[in-house]
């Protein structure tokens, strides 16, 4: 399953690469990285399930007011109910492809707008009934693919890093009304908080140089 995801991951990048050379030695391009909060609707308000997401960007029109900013990245997503005594947790990896505008609202602030299709590459389910636990793949049972919308906020610390925050909402439920994560039949949405990082791909190329 990560594996998977890192092929994926890996392919599209490469295609980045092969098809735009002169635009990536002008544009602004690099990783990005962070935390990831997030939870399921019909979970309960506390089911808050923590992970990690890693991937690329890459700006067309960085120095431009109004820009298009697209993203490549692997994030963990679900939710968790933090109940050892009824455990009711899911846990969800993704390729996520955002696409969005960028404007810039001051020479260090940035708001971003915009839609991530989402494709699921796996994960499990995991609950307990009386005192026995049980742990299910979600392959094949959930929506192979999701679309969320996407607002954020990023700080530019200086020419290279990057500090944001952005906030996603699905509009595709990963299961029916007849799902198995919801006693009262709630369509089960994520949505997902995420806390990151960005550093042009010229400063992480410097660092490596600098080390050797």
């Amino acid at each position: 399953m990560r594996l998977k995801g890192f092929l994926i991951f890996t392919v599209l990048i490469s295609f980045w690469a092969i098809q735009f050379p002169d635009e990536l030695n002008a544009q602004d391009y690099g990783l990005k990285g962070g935390l990831v909060v997030s939870t399921i609707n019909g979970q309960g308000n506390s089911s808050l399930k923590p992970g990690l997401q890693l991937g690329a960007y890459k700006k067309f029109g960085a120095t431009e007011k109004l820009f298009v900013q697209m993203e490549a990245l692997i994030t963990q997503k679900g939710s968790w109910n933090w109940d050892s005594e009824n455990i009711n947790n899911i846990n969800l990896y993704y390729f996520d492809f955002a696409i969005m505008f960028g404007v810039m609202i001051s020479e260090k602030f940035t708001v971003n707008l915009g839609i991530q299709p989402s494709i699921f590459l796996g994960g499990s389910y995991k609950y307990s009934t009386g005192n026995q636990e049980h742990k299910e793949s979600l392959k094949g049972r959930v929506s192979t693919m999701d679309y969320a919308t996407l607002f954020g906020l990023e700080y530019d610390f200086d020419e290279n890093y990057t500090i944001g925050g952005r906030f996603n909402y699905s509009f595709v439920p990963l299961q029916s009304y007849e799902n198995n994560f919801a006693e009262n039949a709630e369509l089960p949405y994520s949505l997902v908080f995420q806390l990151y990082g960005k550093v042009k791909m010229e400063k992480v190329l410097n660092m490596i140089k600098s080390e050797e």
